[in-house]
């Protein structure tokens, strides 16, 4: 169970930096009696606010079955300089420890056999997990009650000891204790000291000397970019732009972890037609073709579906007429849609290319009808077709019914514009005898937008509305 310290302000959770941001814990202290302090150091080029963007997690007596799993939130006027510390302490601490300390309370900082994370607000999760850490000491998975953790090869040195970090440590541990508390004093990234020795306290050295790498926001788009980072950060903040690589305004690949605020996505708008009648040039139905490659399109929100409902996902061919490259009907069930591929053996184009969008269209109870959908774009999901890849409908709502855009071809032409013998001219056992207009006036030039009533051998007779072609 997660319990929430508020100090008296509100808690508020911002998704609004990434796990990559340049804090990391630079000293850890456990001595006697209430003495005891983690000090946290800013290795960036720019002031840091902890509150709201970060929290000190910790994990008490070994969080079992998710108990003891608390986050203690910081001040709202928490800001780290760059180059600079910030202490937060037991609040009964000696007070060489309260003069350097910038936040106290009451059961900070743990028994040595405690672990304490710095994690980022909202990304916690319900359980204490390492996996969710940018900077930890101590390891949940190896608790034992009241044994300090190992650290530089000195047994239990989280207990009764302070650790500081190596001058050469650039970065955070991203929650691999193991790691950072190495084996010996070679491998670690600790000097481990005495109990009660705070002679580091308040300061951290930070040697990035040999380094010329500079970390910042490489997203050109982002209102925080740095012009003169060399590695991106993963902490841009962008307003507008769109982190849709399939986008007309992509905003590039160096702002694939920022933070959209009123992500506004722009899309290419392609002319395309379709008509539900058979004998339209631009025809379309349910049916396809089963290819060699195909990606799994799973429709989660089934809500406005009915039984019997056949829903298809159409792509555009070569000209301009959407065709359906997978459907299914809804039973009642969750359903998964198989959208195939292009056959590239043929020189026609019958199923879906690479980044292709998806049109998804609904037949019920003989009408067409038109979806808004909305698709899930974080990985291992993909919002674009994908040979052997993986989609996922979150959202699905059954709107207007299908508009059509029906091309016929004048009489006496197919639908590629090559003439016809009058004998060609039959559908099915029977043949056109004549066409006359709405005035009964018979029609032998039919122009662009006339109105015809075609008359058949047979006595039937069928209304069309042509369009040059």
């Amino acid at each position: 169970m997660i319990k929430y310290f508020n100090f008296l302000f509100f808690f508020i959770i911002i998704y609004s930096q990434s796990i990559n941001s340049q804090i990391l814990i630079s000293e850890y202290s456990e001595g006697s009696s209430y003495n005891k302090y983690i000090e946290i150091y800013n290795y960036s080029s720019e002031s840091i606010n902890l509150y709201p963007q970060f929290v000190l997690a910790s994990c008490t007596n070994g969080c079992i079955d998710g108990n003891n799993f608390y986050i203690n939130e910081f001040p709202e006027d928490a800001i780290i300089l760059p180059g600079d510390v910030y202490v937060v302490a037991a609040n009964e601490a000696d007070q060489v420890i309260l003069d350097e300390a910038d936040f106290t309370f009451q059961y900070c900082c743990g028994n040595g056999d405690d672990a304490y994370a710095l994690m980022l607000s909202g990304a916690t999760g319900d359980f204490f997990d390492s996996n969710n850490a940018l900077d930890i000491v101590g390891n949940e998975q190896s608790w034992q009650e009241g044994v300090g953790w190992d650290v530089a090869g000195v047994e239990e040195a989280t207990k009764n000891h302070t650790i500081v970090r190596k001058s050469s440590v650039l970065t955070h541990n991203a929650g691999n204790w193991n790691a950072s508390a190495g084996t010996n004093s070679d491998d670690s990234e600790w000097i481990v000291l005495e109990i009660d020795d705070w002679s580091n306290l308040g300061f951290h050295i930070y040697d990035n000397s040999s380094n010329n790498d500079i970390y910042g926001c490489m997203c050109e788009q982002a209102t925080n970019y740095m012009s003169i980072a060399t590695i991106d950060d993963d902490s841009c903040i962008v307003d507008g732009g769109c982190s849709d690589s399939s986008a007309l305004n992509y905003s590039g690949d160096f702002c694939i972890f920022a933070e959209f605020i009123n992500e506004d996505c722009q899309y290419e708008l392609i002319d395309v037609s379709g008509c539900y009648d058979d004998i339209a040039c631009n025809s379309f139905d349910f049916n396809y073709l089963i290819t060699n490659a195909n990606m799994t399109l799973a429709v989660v929100d089934i809500s406005n579906l009915v039984s019997g409902d056949l829903v298809g996902v159409f792509y555009v061919d070569e000209n301009g007429v959407i065709s359906c490259g997978g459907s299914v009907i809804f039973e009642g069930n969750a359903i998964a849609i198989a959208a195939y591929g292009d056959d590239t053996s043929t020189t026609i184009i019958d199923g879906f290319q690479a980044n292709n969008q998806f049109l998804f269209l609904v037949l019920r109870d003989g009408v067409v009808y038109e979806t808004a959908i909305t698709l899930n774009s974080i990985s291992p999901f993909s919002n674009t077709w994908i040979a052997n890849g993986f989609g996922q409908i979150t959202s699905l709502s059954v709107i207007n019914e299908f508009s059509q855009d029906c091309i016929f071809s004048p009489i006496g032409y197919d639908c590629n514009g090559n003439v016809l013998d009058v004998e060609e001219n039959i559908f099915g056992d029977k043949k056109i005898i004549s066409s006359i207009d709405i005035l009964g006036r018979i029609v032998n030039d039919i122009q662009e937008g006339q109105l015809i009533i075609s008359v058949f051998s047979d006595g039937t007779y069928e209304k069309k509305y042509y369009l040059n072609h």
